[in-house]
């Protein structure tokens, strides 16, 4: 999605745009795939971004696209020992039942009211400033004249984590940092302690912006950016993956899976970080190997693509994030929690009449997966029975329901199906010990080489990658 954001801006702006996908369908992790007469998403996913000041309300109205989408209310339910928990929209609706399950309603109030303040600053403040790590003096500059200085202190919660901020504001009750935890891993990759706030606020209240369900599945939003770019005179082609990245004479050269080599002076790679020092060499090699081992701890998932009868009832919503009891945990993963997203009922073009999809995700370590050898089958089995009896004993209706499709995949099936190295999908984990100014940035040392996605600024989720795109559209417009 952050490629697609960035080749939609530039192909409406006049660019001669060209994009090299190496899967058979475009999107990567935010896209569907088919299987056995269903839709899967990619992944268990969530969309947002189209409210005031977020980066797909800005593509949108910059480009002219408008993705099919229909807003859902609530958001997500969260499945906790005997409590269901509704993320409802409403701020103060949602406070209310915060403090119904944790009690503690002033601090509750406190907290939150704290979170969404700084939410709303930090998604007007990120729009606004598009080169963003600063890489010269002029836009040092810059950011003193793009910005409200009554917006500055929202900073000095870059200094302090979720934890310390729910902490100070008076909350005690441990399942509510437990709740934090498990909510903060779907968006931050990481827990509570270990998450800035300045990042967590946007984090934790996610579901108090309009959340969405796109009819058809992820693929229908990628191929409605796909269909805009080609009417513009632009090119997608899949199943070419690029090989080998090469700079020669102030242009760069691509060489592909299907042995062709593209000539370019801009270069825009999706790519993680981790991938791209096989791909080049030289200088570039170096750079992109030094940046990658910054960040070389980073989470892979545990996934599956199931296909059931519809024996849910009306009400039971479509995102679920589902918390284990009593220190249970995924096996051969840390993860405490699985999170659950279905297909709409009626939603034809994912699941025939009297039918339904879900996809289940949780977080696991590459390397456990990776190192496995002869144990990893019956492991992988173990995980797909674990995630089976978890969905029978907690989520309604499914105990009921006859099984059509049941897939399961590990790291190891997510380097196969996207090349990300070790299958590392998310992108890089918050930590408290990295500096706002020491995210990758999506500017390189060489000229017209830029970068866009989950491993550059701003990180995770479909709304940081397409402002990453954002962000890199607005420095070619201004240097190229």
């Amino acid at each position: 999605m952050g490629g697609m954001s960035t080749a939609a801006l530039l192909a409406n702006d006049g660019y001669n745009v060209l994009i090299l996908e190496q899967a058979l369908h475009p999107g990567g992790c935010s896209s569907s795939y088919p299987r056995k007469g269903y839709v899967f998403e990619s992944g268990a996913t969530t969309l947002i971004g189209f409210d005031e000041n977020q980066p797909l309300k800005w593509l949108e109205n910059k480009t002219g696209i408008h993705i099919p989408r229909e807003e859902l209310s609530p958001s997500m339910k969260v499945r906790m020992g005997e409590d269901t928990i509704t993320r409802y929209k409403d701020k103060n609706e949602w406070i209310r039942e915060a403090g119904r399950v944790f009690g503690e309603e002033k601090a509750q109030k406190k907290f939150w009211d704290l979170a969404l303040r700084i939410s709303d600053v930090v998604w007007k403040v990120s729009l606004r400033n598009p080169f963003f790590p600063p890489q010269s003096i002029s836009e040092w500059l810059g950011l003193a004249s793009r910005n409200n200085p009554f917006d500055v202190w929202v900073l000095r919660y870059a200094l302090s984590s979720v934890m310390d901020v729910a902490e100070a504001c008076g909350i005690t009750n441990h399942n509510f940092y437990q709740f934090l935890d498990e909510q903060l891993m779907i968006t931050a990759q990481a827990k509570s302690k270990d998450t800035p706030f300045l990042f967590g606020a946007a984090g934790i209240t996610y579901t108090n912006y309009s959340n969405y369900y796109v009819p058809g599945g992820l693929i229908t939003m990628i191929n409605t950016i796909k269909e805009f770019i080609e009417n513009k005179k632009g090119r997608l082609q899949t199943k070419e993956g690029v090989t080998e990245i090469r700079f020669e004479n102030n242009h760069y050269l691509l060489k592909t899976s299907k042995d062709k080599t593209y000539k370019t002076p801009l270069v825009i790679s999706n790519i993680p970080l981790w991938n791209m020092p096989d791909l080049t060499e030289g200088e570039m090699k170096a750079y992109f190997k030094k940046e990658a081992e910054k960040y070389d701890k980073a989470w892979g998932a545990l996934t599956m693509g199931i296909a059931t009868t519809d024996t849910y009832p009306e009400d039971l919503g479509i995102h679920h994030q589902i918390h284990l009891e009593n220190g249970v945990t995924v096996p051969y993963s840390s993860s405490e929690s699985i999170f659950v997203s279905m297909s709409k009922k009626g939603d034809h073009n994912r699941a025939p009449e009297g039918y339904r999809t879900l996809n289940v995700s949780c977080h696991a370590d590459p390397d456990t997966w990776f190192n496995m050898n002869e144990a990893y089958d019956e492991n992988k089995k173990e995980v797909h029975e674990f995630m089976l009896d978890v969905l029978r004993k907690q989520l309604p209706g499914f105990e009921s329901a006859e099984i059509q499709v049941a897939d399961t995949a590990t790291p190891v099936s997510w380097e196969s199906w996207v090349s990300r190295k070790k299958g590392r999908v998310g992108g890089i984990p918050q930590s408290m010990a990295r500096s706002l100014l020491d995210w990758t940035s999506n500017k390189t040392p060489f000229k017209g080489f830029y970068l866009v996605g989950d491993t550059t600024y701003p990180g995770q989720g479909i709304p940081g990658v397409t402002l990453s795109g954002i962000n890199v559209y607005s420095r070619i417009k201004k240097f190229h």
